[in-house]
């Protein structure tokens, strides 16, 4: 069973989305999985107060979610800039 739940977040502060990893019930994410400059994943991990354990599953679905979203946000930014080009 996953007990993991991610969110994708939109903020025009930033080119690209992000996404927050919550366990099941968590308020706060542990975990932003966002698009550096150089148009690759990365991992911000956040401090708990308690530990975040995950099983291998877990983890599997957030990469899987992480390399799914990838490619899927750096195409929407791309038409994005092409559309106000025109």
């Amino acid at each position: 069973m996953i007990n993991i739940r991610i969110d994708e977040v939109g903020d025009i502060n930033f080119d690209y989305p992000y996404l927050e990893v919550f366990l099941k019930d968590g308020q706060k994410p542990f975990l932003e999985i966002g698009i550096s400059e150089e148009k690759e994943l990365v991992f911000k991990f956040y401090t708990s107060k308690t530990d975040v354990l995950m099983n291998v599953d877990e983890w599997k679905h957030i990469l899987s979610a992480a390399n799914e979203f990838l490619p899927r946000a750096l195409k929407n930014e791309e038409d994005y800039l092409n559309f106000n080009e025109k």
